[in-house]
């Protein structure tokens, strides 16, 4: 077998950093065994039975190094130069309930796009992925640090307290009133569900509106992560 390149190497890491989830052992051992090859190999260039994140990335950014390459951008997550100390405007009380959501890049997105238009709180429940998950933290460019999120264990519990604190709960969901027509209440949490599945049943329930974003294309609906883009830019209008 031919020795791999620095370059393929880090490609490798790169994809283990941000995608891997349970597999992370055959990844593991996959990159191991291809560095093994190459003449200059020593063990302190194995990953082994290593799951640290900074371990790893230290080993992509020395590849990436012998390969004559910087590191790619979105694997350095985090303030950027051009970032606000602080925001133009103070937060609104507009939160969004992220539930089993699959995607870790639709979660950290939706993190930079409501810090954008000025959500005060993000809430995560089911399998939605944590805020320390790498996919996660490199889209959401460090809004993860600064936004307030809570994790629930029952999405339930989560929209019961926001009612209770007087807040309207809306559904993102195809088949739901005109987002062009709906005007958006002081204070809202929009819920959003599953990339495939939509939202739940028994959540839908509790929600005393569902508004749609209308298609103009074939396609039925857009990516949750834009769709909750296209809805946060309505709401501050």
């Amino acid at each position: 077998m031919k020795p791999p390149s620095p370059k393929s190497l880090a490609d490798l890491l790169r994809n283990y950093i941000l995608r891997t989830g349970k597999d992370w052992q055959q990844a593991a051992e996959i990159y191991d065994k291809r560095v093994s090859l190459r003449e200059d190999f020593e063990p302190s260039i194995l990953i082994g039975n290593s799951t640290q994140h900074k371990r790893i990335l230290d080993l992509y950014l020395h590849w990436r190094q012998v390969a004559g390459l910087g590191p790619e951008r979105d694997m350095l997550a985090g303030k950027e130069e051009g970032d606000r100390e602080t925001p133009l405007c103070k937060p609104k009380p507009y939160a969004v309930l992220v539930h089993n959501l699959r995607s870790a890049y639709n979660v950290g997105s939706i993190f930079r796009t409501a810090d954008c238009f000025g959500f005060s709180e993000i809430n995560l429940s089911g399998y939605t992925p944590n805020i320390e998950h790498p996919a996660l933290k490199s889209a959401a460019r460090g809004c993860e640090t600064w936004l307030k999120s809570n994790r629930w264990e029952s999405p339930l519990d989560c929209i019961n307290f926001y009612k209770e604190q007087n807040y309207s709960i809306i559904a993102l969901e195809t088949g739901g009133e005109s987002i062009n027509n709906f005007k958006f209440p002081q204070k809202f949490l929009l819920v959003v569900g599953n990339e495939e599945l939509g939202i739940a049943k028994e959540l839908l329930a509790l929600c005393e509106h569902k508004i749609s974003i209308q298609m103009k294309g074939r396609k039925a609906s857009l990516n949750v992560s834009c769709a909750f883009a296209v809805a946060a830019s309505f709401s501050i209008f």
